[in-house]
């Protein structure tokens, strides 16, 4: 049997719920026969100062009659009042209750006379305590019955008017009640399964954007309660103030997640910045707008979510024609999501204005049945983005898991390339320490040994690092080999193996140290290719640095190299060594640099040879607090001493 999945499921529950709440809300005068639509029956006036008593309305007014089952009066100043002939009245022994259908008044009061001289008055609307009402409800409702005079009904309300009137009993009341709670418990129900369920997804993937995600469905959901009347009557029964600003303020709130959500989803910053800045703005105005709803400007603040929506709604289209013309992924399940929520904002900015008819199920259920499988549809994309994270994970892995094969490659290459042994030349100790940058070198040295006296060696560094390198590592090696009837000469050795090299490395290079030593005749010469500067330390402790001048080799046709040569003694001491002794740093940033090293080689100039180097990795690894092998470059040296 197939299992289900959870949107699988949410569908399920949507058009379950859809089913459900289509016969409800269509409604006719004869769709129960316990309820009737008397909106048509009533006449209206308006009163634009609410300036004018009850006493006089009748005298007053110019009323006019109601053409529609379900009134819109859109954004309205002032007062409407609201008339009904006794002529009109329903049998009040059928239809003893009257229903005002809308969730969002201020203030309404019924007027209606007893004894023909006076009017009794009957409150409902924010501005009344659910539980001080005549019959606590999330609509409002008044019984009627005992009236012999015209009805008055006095309407105020700071948010968008719409309503209608139904005459009904309460046993068909309670009934209607125990479905719309049932049907829209599923509703909200499935909005918190869906909050539940991509909280746990965020905290598991760490995605900012289903952080945005959750706030948008989070305080849709809010506002959804409070444009039900459920907010009012479950949450702040007794708060006038929080029945009033829970549409702005909620739906505020839920555009300015809606913008950030949409614009880390589909990457604007990047991609399109101009539009990223305008959705800051508008994100930063929907916060504006929720803070003037909290400090009275309820009616303004409704209009600016209106806007807010249309702005939000136009400007996010043209993103999405222009990223579907892109072809980018991310756009598509969005799209299909936004058209949907793009009609029903029209739809509903339109009758909110006034501008379509309405009626009772357009009004509580349109944005509800759209949102929630625009929810949906929105799931759909994240989980699609989770599905292209981890497919680029999976390559990123299968890159990560190539260039491992690649650098352990590259290090057989290199090590098998190096000499086997250590160079055997009388009255000479030799301290040599190669370690390629996490596996993956650009450092070779090679020698050549003529006679028990003489002595060639070769430091190299080629720029890069991986099979690029270990192969001009070996072109090197053989270059150098091309050079051994010159070994006297650092010279003539550097500038031959520029010559072989130039126009094989591209866009590579390579620099270089040489030094030649004859142990009999005691004269060491040197010379380098842009490379690091030698140090020859003196049995008394002096240190010259030995700096002769010469470029990069394998870029330039010709290069001129200047040589230094120098008489040794016993107890001298030279070291050759690459840019990554140097170039060590420390947590903070410091380099070893230069001062380092001088100040290394004084402290240990009584070091027996054979711990020179254990010793001085021992103190780059103290000064960087990282293990050698840990180092982002390669490191190399070459130390000699005369015995």
């Amino acid at each position: 049997m197939k299992k289900i999945t959870t949107i699988e499921f949410l569908f399920l529950v949507f058009f379950t719920t859809l089913s459900f709440i289509n016969p409800l809300f269509s409604e006719s005068p004869n769709d129960t026969g316990e309820r009737i639509i008397h909106t048509k029956k009533f006449t209206f006036w308006i009163d634009p100062t609410s300036s004018v008593p009850v006493e006089s309305i009748l005298k007053t007014g110019s009323f006019h009659t109601i053409t529609d089952d379900f009134v819109n009066f859109g954004f309205l100043e002032g007062t409407v009042w609201l008339k009904l002939e006794p002529k009109d009245l329903p049998d009040p022994a059928k239809y003893p209750l009257l229903l005002i259908k809308a969730h969002n008044i201020d203030s309404v009061e019924l007027f209606h006379k007893n004894d023909g001289n006076t009017y009794v008055v009957s409150k409902s609307g924010h501005i009344q305590p659910v539980f001080q009402r005549e019959f606590p409800h999330r609509n409002f409702v008044f019984r009627i019955g005992h009236e012999k005079e015209t009805i008055l009904i006095a309407i105020k309300s700071e948010i968008s008017l719409q309503f209608s009137f139904i005459f009904t009993n309460q046993r068909n009341l309670q009934r209607e009640d125990y479905i719309n709670q049932w049907v829209y418990g599923l509703f909200f129900g499935s909005l918190g399964i869906i909050i539940l369920y991509n909280l746990a997804i965020a905290f598991f993937v760490r995605d900012r954007n289903y952080f945005y995600y959750i706030g948008y469905v989070l305080f849709f959901g809010l506002g959804q309660l409070s444009l039900l009347g459920f907010w009012g009557y479950f949450f702040v029964p007794d708060s006038y103030f929080w029945k009033r600003i829970g549409i702005p303020v909620f739906f505020s709130v839920c555009l300015f997640f809606f913008v950030l959500f949409t614009s880390n989803f589909l990457k604007l910053k990047v991609r399109v910045p101009k539009i990223a800045r305008f959705y800051q703005v508008l994100g930063l105005f929907a916060l504006l707008n929720a803070l003037i709803a909290l400090f009275g400007g309820i009616s303004e603040a409704s209009i600016g979510v209106s806007w807010l929506s249309v702005f939000i709604c136009f400007s996010l289209l043209g993103v999405l024609v222009w990223g579907i013309f892109k072809r980018l992924r991310s756009f598509y399940y969005f799209a299909v999501a936004f058209v949907l929520l793009l009609i029903t904002c029209i739809v509903y900015g339109l009758l909110k204005f006034g501008i379509l008819p309405t009626n009772p199920f357009l009004e509580e259920m349109l944005f509800p049945i759209a949102s929630l499988a625009d929810i949906t549809l929105f799931a759909f994309a994240l989980a699609d983005r989770i599905q292209l994270l981890r497919q680029e994970k999976d390559l990123a892995l299968a890159q990560v898991t190539s260039l491992r094969k690649e650098r352990k490659i590259s290090r057989d290459i290199l090590m098998q390339s190096l000499p086997k042994t250590i160079p055997d030349v009388k009255n000479l100790q030799i301290q040599i320490y190669i370690q390629p940058m996490k596996d993956v070198g650009g450092d070779f040295y090679e020698y050549f040994s003529p006679n028990p006296y003489e002595l060639g060696i070769v430091l190299c560094d080629v720029s890069g690092h991986g099979i690029p390198a270990s192969l001009i590592s070996a072109m090197g090696k053989v270059a150098f080999t091309t050079q051994k009837d010159n070994i006297s000469s650092p010279k003539q050795v550097l500038e031959g193996m520029n010559r072989v090299l130039y126009g094989n490395c591209n866009p590579q290079y390579v620099t270089a140290s040489y030094l030649y030593l004859n142990t009999s005749t005691k004269v060491w010469r040197f010379g380098r290719a842009g490379h690091p500067s030698a140090y020859l330390q003196r049995a008394s402790g002096e240190i010259l640095k030995v700096h002769p001048k010469g470029k990069i080799i394998g870029v330039f046709p010709e290069i001129q190299i200047e040589e230094t040569t120098h008489r040794v003694e016993p107890k001298d001491r030279i070291l050759i060594l690459s840019d990554g002794v140097l170039e060590c740093f420390d947590p903070e940033g410091n380099m070893y640099g230069e001062t380092g090293l001088l100040e290394f080689l004084r402290t240990n100039r009584e070091l027996p040879n054979h711990l020179f180097k254990t010793k001085l990795i021992q103190d780059l690894e103290s000064f960087s607090k990282l293990e050698i092998k840990e180092w982002d470059d390669d490191l190399t040296f070459i130390f000699l001493e005369l015995v």
